[in-house]
């Protein structure tokens, strides 16, 4: 409640907030061990900064906030800083998603964490937007063991894979209800992992970079369902647009395409651009819509779009006549 209240007041209360005392003042609040009320008035405050400033000038902000000691104390948080370091080359990778999948499978903060960086850690995974990257995961395990019974041994194709979490949630996959599941993945290290972790559910890896895709240099076969769950949070309009008239056309009779994209001015946005160095393509209900035009109507049976339990992440549905 505190959260949503700051945020509602953000105009109000912030408006000249980033001078150096706000960020000391933060830094005490952190070094005092009152986490959660530094974590709330930090989040609300850069949001309310990037919403309001203008490109060059949140760039010089972010520089100032990346000069200041209270990098060091966030960085100590093992999310943040795996972001910011960009280990595989790009901040959302799957090691990344599996700090934020690992509060609902009990999996342990990472080795070397100071107390400090378990607790803003702690702050940080129950965030809005990783509420959102766990639901959208328990949302694609929900379709897949629907699909099943509607389907007899579906054809699946998840598109930026990362390391398929999602089988660790699906029990139509435990009981070897599909009949072809591909993970395509750019990051070899990523599809390692799924084979490692899925040996005996005749999971396909495909190594396939989305050029490859784009310039249809792949032909992975024919789906009754094909998602990205992240892929498109990175992907500029035209490029979206055309990838999606692509996989489309890969689906089989009745077969769905589902896409996910976060929204514009979800609450960690100026956290995650700053101390996470980690900026998104975010898209409206519109523009994610838009991301369709290249499909002939003729050929969709049904379009739907419609956002995951905490209002962070939008779902885009297209259903092949």
């Amino acid at each position: 409640m505190r959260k949503q209240a700051l945020a509602e007041a953000a105009p109000q209360i912030y408006p000249n907030v980033f001078q150096e005392q706000f960020l000391d003042h933060t830094c005490e609040l952190l070094t005092q061990g009152q986490v959660e009320d530094a974590m709330d008035d930090l989040l609300v405050a850069l949001r309310a900064r990037r919403l309001r400033s203008h490109q060059q000038e949140w760039q010089e902000f972010k520089q100032h906030c990346l000069e200041h000691p209270i990098r060091a104390l966030l960085h100590q948080d093992p999310l943040t800083r795996r972001a910011f370091a960009k280990p595989r080359g790009y901040p959302g990778d799957a090691m990344l998603l599996d700090l934020i999948y690992g509060r609902e499978e009990r999996w342990s903060v990472p080795e070397g964490t100071t107390e400090l960086g378990k607790r803003i850690f702690d702050y940080t995974t129950r965030s809005d937007a990783c509420e959102g990257v766990r639901a959208r995961r328990g949302f694609i395990a929900h379709l897949i063991d629907r699909l099943v019974e509607e389907v007899p041994r579906p054809q699946l194709l998840s598109v930026a894979a990362g390391h398929l979490r999602e089988v660790l949630l699906c029990g139509a996959v435990k009981r070897r209800k599909i009949g072809r599941y591909v993970a395509l993945d750019w990051d070899r290290e990523s599809l390692e992992e799924i084979n490692r972790c899925n040996q005996g559910y005749d999971i396909e890896t495909l190594h396939a970079t989305i050029r490859h895709l784009l310039a249809e240099k792949i032909h992975p076969g024919e789906f009754d369902l094909i998602y990205s769950t992240g892929m498109y949070d990175y992907l500029q309009h035209a490029a979206g647009q055309r990838l999606t008239w692509i996989l489309f056309r890969m689906l089989r009779p009745r077969g769905r395409l589902l896409l996910a994209n976060f929204l514009p001015g979800i609450l960690g946005i100026g956290y995650m651009e700053t101390f996470m160095d980690w900026k998104l393509v975010y898209r409206t209900r519109r523009e994610l819509l838009d991301l369709s035009m290249n499909i002939p109507q003729r050929e969709i049976r049904d379009i739907k779009i419609f956002a995951e339990e905490n209002q962070n992440i939008l779902f885009l549905e297209i259903t092949k006549r």
